[in-house]
């Protein structure tokens, strides 16, 4: 055991130092996918909210934004990274995957962003930003008075539901409905709360990923249908709560919204991904063994279990799996985010 465990580490580490030295630019196909949380709304140390970092070419792009973000898109790249990022696509809108949309508009724009932020998501997204630019005018008003350019502070944000929503410099990204708004658990009929969640699959240079949102995937689930033969498939997973506590029992209501091992194992065996990956993970502290055992009778391909600064980076016909490197805090005034 302890020579097998010795192994797969070695492996893990070659693997990481591979990914860290092939980087993404407009010249190469190279993809990057830096998992910069993979919880849920309960909160852990180990596992932030959900956001997911994608480096393709010129594109720097989250999918959603939960807790902690900033700062783990700052570890992951430093003051480069957090103005970087131009593209924010919201699965939906809960809580726990927009907390941190804020701060990715503002200390994206308060450290170097001067471009305006584009930001796609599902009816009512529109509503949310607009009401956290009146929330933080004050804040953007005050930065701009005492020197800081008001280029930047602009948002461009399209509601968005089924088809491709971009296609430019390469990437295409393609949005599609997923299952998640709430039912009645005798019936399974829809409760009629308005909303959509919606999952995206992205395409570059000949590689292609899919984020499923959150979902309780079925056989009707678009993801059989949008998931074919891709690359990656990153989704969502639920574990049932042990047990009948008052919160045990409400934690298994969430079960309606969301994916047990067995249905993401059948997407995963309908869809045959290259590799099929979990994120989103609850509750936070089932481990990898946990969900392997519990996915493997439904499910036999290629499949790893996220982590929060897991990287998995595309290249040619390469998926490798490693850890990002993390960026030293540094010093802003050494940073050259304002260009000089």
């Amino acid at each position: 055991m302890k020579i097998f465990a010795f192994l797969v580490l070695s492996i893990f580490a070659t693997q990481s130092l591979l990914a860290q030295n092939i980087m993404p630019s407009a010249d190469n196909d190279v993809m990057k996918i830096t998992f910069l949380g993979t919880g849920a709304p309960r909160p852990s140390t180990e596992r932030y909210g959900p956001s997911i970092y994608v480096e393709a070419g010129d594109h720097k792009i989250l999918v959603d934004a939960g807790p902690g973000m900033r700062e783990r898109l700052f570890e992951a790249g430093g003051f480069e990274a957090i103005s970087g990022v131009d593209h924010v696509l919201v699965t939906h809108l809960h809580f726990d995957h927009t907390v941190s949309i804020s701060s990715a508009w503002l200390s994206g724009w308060l450290f170097g962003r001067r471009v305006p932020l584009h930001i796609q998501g599902p009816v009512g997204i529109k509503d949310m930003m607009e009401n956290i630019k009146r929330a933080y005018q004050w804040d953007v008003d005050y930065r701009v008075m005492v020197g800081v350019p008001i280029e930047g502070t602009e948002l461009i944000v399209d509601e968005v539901s089924d088809g491709v929503i971009f296609d430019e410099g390469g990437l295409k990204i393609t949005a599609f409905p997923v299952e998640h708004m709430p039912i009645d658990m005798a019936s399974g009929e829809v409760l009629g709360l308005r909303g959509e969640t919606i999952g995206f699959r992205m395409d570059y240079k000949g590689h292609s990923v899919l984020f499923s949102g959150d979902t309780r995937s079925t056989e009707q689930s678009e993801i059989n249908n949008v998931g074919k033969d891709i690359d990656l498939l990153i989704h969502e997973v639920q574990v049932p709560s042990p047990g009948a506590t008052p919160e045990a029992n409400l934690a298994n209501v969430s079960l309606s919204v969301h994916s047990t091992p067995q249905q993401a194992g059948l997407v995963f065996e309908a869809t045959k991904p290259k590799m099929a990956v979990y994120s989103h993970i609850i509750p936070p502290g089932i481990t990898a063994d946990d969900l392997e055992v519990a996915t493997r009778p439904y499910y036999k391909g290629p499949m790893t279990v996220a982590h929060d600064f897991m990287e998995i980076t595309l290249s040619g016909e390469d998926i490798i799996i490693g850890e990002r490197l993390k960026q030293s805090d540094g010093k802003f005034e050494d940073s050259k985010v304002l260009g000089k």
